[in-house]
């Protein structure tokens, strides 16, 4: 049995420099549509570290084969009895990937690489973020106000108890926020099928 394409990438809402959002629109996109199975198998997973510096591989942002090192970035893994995927708005790998080709090329292997660079992964279940998650997009504006990026056309997401909390899910440390945090053998551990 194969594991289910819940998107094609023509179908999604995406803003560049967002992907926070981008995902979030992908949770949201599951609930509207009454797909409540499918959001339960489903994580937002930020990607952070210490030093806000991670490397990703084939990003859009860089020519193909080559890397980024972003403050942060933001996947969404779907986790299915049959094998996982990986839905990142920014790859140029294919959309989804599998859990491992996307592990294998955007993320690598840590061992060559200095500890700065070495990434941890918070898991939030897709229901949770959708409930909890909110940004007022001010890390995007530049000190005089001006868009770093051109923000996304709809409003702000907000939630009844916040208007921003990205650091929160930005943070990689475990006893802030919601979600769990781990490292990248956790994660293989966890997905890799």
């Amino acid at each position: 049995m194969e594991v289910s394409i819940l998107f094609n990438r023509d179908e999604c809402i995406y803003t560049s420099c967002y992907c926070e959002e981008n995902v979030w629109k992908l949770c949201s996109k599951l609930q509207d549509g009454g797909r409540l199975q499918q959001l339960k198998n489903v994580y937002a997973v930020f990607i952070s570290n210490n030093t806000k510096m991670i490397p990703i591989w084939e990003q859009r942002s860089a020519e193909q084969g080559s890397f980024v090192v972003w403050d942060y970035h933001v996947i969404l893994i779907n986790e299915e009895a049959e094998g996982c995927h990986i839905y990142d708005l920014d790859t140029w790998l294919s959309f989804p990937s599998s859990f491992d080709d996307y592990i294998q090329k955007a993320i690598r292997d840590e061992n060559l690489m200095q500890q700065k660079y070495h990434r941890k992964f918070r898991m939030v279940p897709g229901a949770v973020f959708l409930e909890k998650f909110a940004s007022d997009r001010s890390h995007m504006k530049a000190a005089n106000g001006d868009w770093l990026k051109p923000p996304p056309t709809y409003p702000c997401i907000s939630t009844a108890d916040a208007s921003n909390n990205l650091a929160d899910f930005i943070s990689m440390d475990p006893s802030v926020g919601v979600g769990s945090v781990m490292d990248l053998d956790a994660l293989i551990q966890k997905f890799s099928k």
